[in-house]
């Protein structure tokens, strides 16, 4: 049975037109007082900064942050994806990134980033290394953007919109259906219209008990057939496993299905999206813009989805986002942390012609939203629409004494 898809035809069709394209913060020094910003540098001086240290910030929550200071008195603060050695980031950007990156321009991106990534060429480009450096190259950003007075996506080519679109991310697993609608109810009531589930235990590999289908078409009988509903069991399935649950996906109306099988299996994804009409999303543990590349070419997959504080920051997802242009893939980030990375990922979505679609926001309880409010003013999100001040950098200001309380 032949779907249209939500991108105007057949995914198969669809795919097919791409053909051508397929060819070719450990130390506890931080001072209150720093919440009055120091003024900026003249635009023409701005370039002229230097770097003089860099914090990474282990906090008693789980997150590590990382602040990035300068001998003009501008600062900037970045986070790196969360994991569950926040020891290794940090000691990684004390004994690395700080060696290459202090002393430098904020404005050298490209020079640090690349300094980092060739330096660890003997340990692979993957996990910690890349989420340390994404830490610091967010940092770098807000940098720029405050030194110059600009929002970050003024230096990313300004807007292609004026607000961006999110989803629901529902992340808890083994909810019942019940459980999961009862969840969703007050999302979809402060007006979000697209939502995505995750039903399964990741890396099952289709062991245990799996409630996908009955979440699934319980979410679909409560909220009905226009809500847009994708489903992401965390590379879970094998690939014919994940042929045959995502066949009864599409006839439930699902709309994206997210990372079925393990994300090296490129292979497996061309069989799982030649097999099926529902875009097929992944990239979320691909950190680089090769992993995305052959995520593309030799996977096939419709939907990429790099995550800034996995890929290495914003200088990373920028190349990742051409990516989607030079394919014609849209591209749907993945993002967990819904403060410092989704202000960081915003700039990204208003600037980027292929973030098409809606993007992800946490919609579990997260410690730095919801117990103890990082931001000193909640980010903007209005009937399932993000927006923030064009204001320097990241757009968003810390309240400093929650983060001193916080740093471990």
């Amino acid at each position: 049975m032949s779907r249209t898809s939500e991108f105007g035809t057949t995914r198969r069709a669809w795919l097919r037109t791409t053909a051508t394209a397929s060819g070719l913060l450990a130390a506890k020094g931080v001072s209150a007082s720093q919440d009055a910003a120091a003024s900026p540098p003249a635009p023409s001086d701005a370039p002229k900064l230097k770097i003089t240290d860099i914090k990474p910030y282990v906090l008693k929550t789980g997150q590590l942050l990382v602040e990035v200071f300068t001998d003009g008195g501008v600062t900037g603060l970045g986070e790196c994806s969360p994991t569950v050695n926040l020891q290794a980031m940090s000691a990684i950007i004390d004994n690395q990134i700080k060696r290459i990156a202090v002393g430098r321009s904020p404005f050298d991106t490209e020079h640090i980033w690349q300094r980092v990534y060739q330096d660890h060429y003997k340990h692979g480009h993957q996990g910690v290394m890349m989420f340390a450096l994404a830490g610091v190259d967010i940092a770098l950003w807000d940098i720029m953007g405050k030194a110059l007075g600009v929002p970050c996506h003024a230096l990313m080519g300004g807007k292609v919109r004026d607000k961006v679109p999110l989803y629901a991310s529902a992340m808890r697993q083994h909810r019942t259906p019940k459980e999961e609608v009862a969840h969703l109810r007050k999302w979809v009531d402060q007006g979000f219209t697209s939502v995505k589930v995750h039903p399964y235990e990741f890396w099952a590999f289709d062991q245990g008990t799996d409630d996908t289908l009955d979440v699934v078409k319980a979410v679909r009988s409560e909220f009905g057939p226009d809500l847009r509903l994708s489903v992401d069991p965390n590379h879970a399935y094998t690939v014919q496993r994940a042929i045959k649950i995502g066949r009864e996906l599409q006839e439930l109306g699902v709309w994206m299905f997210e990372e079925p099988i393990a994300p090296e299996d490129y292979p497996g994804y061309t069989k799982v999206c030649d097999a099926l009409e529902i875009p097929i999303a992944a990239g979320e543990e691909s950190c680089t813009r090769f992993q995305h590349r052959d995520l593309i070419v030799h996977g096939n997959i419709g939907i990429i989805q790099p995550d800034v504080s996995k890929c290495g920051g914003l200088t990373e997802i920028r190349k990742i986002g051409v990516l989607g242009g030079i394919f014609n893939r849209p591209v749907m980030t993945h993002n967990t942390q819904p403060t410092i990375c989704t202000a960081a990922s915003y700039h990204f979505w208003v600037s980027e012609p292929m973030c098409l679609y809606e993007q992800e926001y946490n919609c579990e309880e997260h410690a730095l939203r919801d117990r103890y409010p990082l931001l000193k003013e909640p980010l903007k999100i209005e009937k399932g629409f993000l927006t923030l001040p064009d204001t320097p950098g990241l757009s968003v200001d810390v309240d400093r004494k929650v983060l001193e309380q916080l740093i471990a």
